[in-house]
């Protein structure tokens, strides 16, 4: 048998399959399959239509106020981050790396504000010590998720509690600020925009 004649017969059996495929009305997706075995709570969010899964996701804002930082009432740094076009940032929780262990960075008198810059709404009342929000696997969750539209740019802003005095320090001024949570896709964002008020 030469290589033509292989070929055809590869192709007449891919025909036939796709018949017998698009004959079989009991051919159901995989979100289908999964749904009819598992328990609500258990099903996986990445597996269903393209505009109805989520899928887990990371925003990383790096503050670094350099070596044997002073911290006064003066200080402050704003970091911000954006949502890209693709889909919304359901936010769900926070979490910091610090690169030393005291004053400097850990242990600073630092407090943080988030703010979204589109609505200019802020996410808390009151600025949050830094030393509010869990570390590395144990990030602090947020007790009402926030969504963020596609395209919402947030500003991540860090200052000092200190009201009047100085204090110098030793070591690396260094801090990242992990924001967690899932992508979504949202279809009808002029619909979500009208539910929100205040």
């Amino acid at each position: 048998m030469d290589w033509k004649e292989e070929r055809r017969q590869i192709r007449r059996l891919e025909k036939s399959l796709r018949k017998q495929y698009k004959g079989e009305n009991n051919m159901s997706s995989l979100h289908d399959t999964l749904k009819a075995f598992l328990p609500s709570y258990m099903m996986p969010g990445n597996v269903g239509q393209i505009n109805k899964v989520t899928w887990p996701f990371w925003e990383v804002v790096t503050f670094d106020f350099g070596v044997n930082p002073t911290w006064s009432n003066a200080t402050r740094q704003t970091k911000s981050f954006q949502v890209t076009q693709e889909a919304g940032f359901l936010l769900t929780g926070v979490s910091r790396k610090s690169y030393g262990y005291n004053i400097a960075s850990d242990l600073g008198p630092l407090q943080v504000e988030l703010r979204d810059r589109q609505s200019s709404r802020q996410f808390n009342d009151r600025p949050i010590p830094l030393q509010m929000f869990g570390k590395r696997s144990r990030p602090s969750v947020l007790p009402t998720p926030m969504l963020l539209l596609p395209n919402a740019f947030v500003d991540v802003i860090a200052t000092s509690w200190l009201t009047t005095s100085t204090m110098t320090t030793v070591g690396t001024g260094k801090f990242d600020l992990v924001f967690h949570g899932y992508r979504i896709r949202v279809e009808d964002q002029d619909k979500v925009l009208s539910t929100i008020f205040g």
